[in-house]
């Protein structure tokens, strides 16, 4: 029956995303091509999950999430997904740098602060959860997602931490609010890859099967968001910058910076999760509520920092200095 809520959501979050690449298509959206491109690549990881879907149960007996091998590599597709994105957007910023237009928020930092804050967050759980549930050492279970799994859930949901940081970036640079909606738009499919992470981080185990419930509901949501985001874009009159940037636009040396960073965040933080769990109580003691903290305050810290960056921002200064 989970499952088949779950694939139910998951059906349902394809027709808003339709509608969602029709807008954002627009020639009016002025969206830049290689970041249209991976908002349309993004079919391709549905396409492929559904097969491996099917694979992994016909072949394995079993859920694709238990499947590593199928499980990774269908997810890779969605890492490069986000990787086009992006880089879309990070291209058309650097091309408006460049040519003397500055925007008011600078990725890098953004993109910074908001990894430093997922880490620290992450951890000040593991620590927190750990004192209380108890510390030993676990045997880690044969369905536990391999190293270079883990790597690609995590550099996922930092590309897409990125992602909002350029697209926020790149509305700031044609002063255009409406781009800003995108952002706030992208922030329930955040929430969503967090849903699905928890979940590996309890080794998938049935307990926590509504896991796959709610990021399947919150994907559709997220999707909902991203068409109604879309097309208030599409309809805006108001021009945007010509910001599609040729090869010497763009300083490769700022094009590497970023994705070195993103590359180091995404293998500690693995490392961190895969290993650091086998001595905590928690991941094998599954917990709703447990579950939910880990997903709400990562949450909860994403919303505040781009609450805090709105010009008419309710968060007071002093908690706007840590972003």
């Amino acid at each position: 029956e989970v499952d088949q809520l779950a694939g139910g959501f998951f059906a349902a979050s394809l027709f808003p995303y339709l509608a969602f690449l029709a807008f954002i298509g627009d020639k009016r959206a002025n969206c830049p091509p290689l970041a249209l491109n991976g908002f349309r690549f993004l079919l391709v990881f549905v396409g492929a999950t559904i097969p491996a879907g099917i694979a992994a149960k016909v072949y394995f007996n079993d859920i694709l999430a238990n499947v590593d091998v199928l499980h990774g590599s269908a997810e890779s597709l969605l890492t490069i997904t986000n990787l086009l994105i992006v880089e879309g957007f990070r291209r058309s910023f650097l091309a408006a740098a460049s040519s003397g237009k500055v925007a008011k928020v600078t990725p890098r930092e953004s993109l910074s602060a908001l990894q430093v804050a997922g880490a620290s967050s992450s951890v000040a759980l593991l620590v927190a959860f750990g004192l209380t549930g108890g510390i030993a050492f676990h045997q880690e279970p044969a369905n536990a997602l391999s190293f270079v799994t883990w790597i690609i859930h995590v550099s996922s949901l930092l590309e897409w931490l990125a992602a909002m940081a350029y697209v926020w970036a790149y509305a700031e640079q044609a002063d255009n609010a409406r781009w800003r909606g995108l952002t706030w738009a992208m922030l329930p499919l955040h929430s969503s890859g967090l849903i699905a992470c928890t979940y590996h981080f309890f080794y998938n185990h049935p307990s926590v099967g509504l896991l796959v419930v709610a990021q399947a509901a919150l994907t559709t949501v997220g999707n909902a968001c991203l068409a109604f985001a879309a097309f208030r874009i599409s309809r805006d009159p108001k021009p945007m910058p010509d910001s599609v940037p040729s090869d010497s636009a763009v300083d490769s040396r700022a094009l590497r910076h970023v994705w070195i960073q993103t590359c180091i965040w995404s293998v500690a933080l693995s490392f961190a999760v895969k290993y650091g769990e086998l001595w905590l109580n928690m991941p094998f003691e599954q917990s709703y509520t447990a579950a939910t903290v880990l997903v709400l305050l990562p949450s909860a810290l994403n919303a505040i920092k781009w609450l805090s960056r709105s010009k008419d921002s309710v968060v007071p200064h002093s908690l706007r200095q840590l972003f």
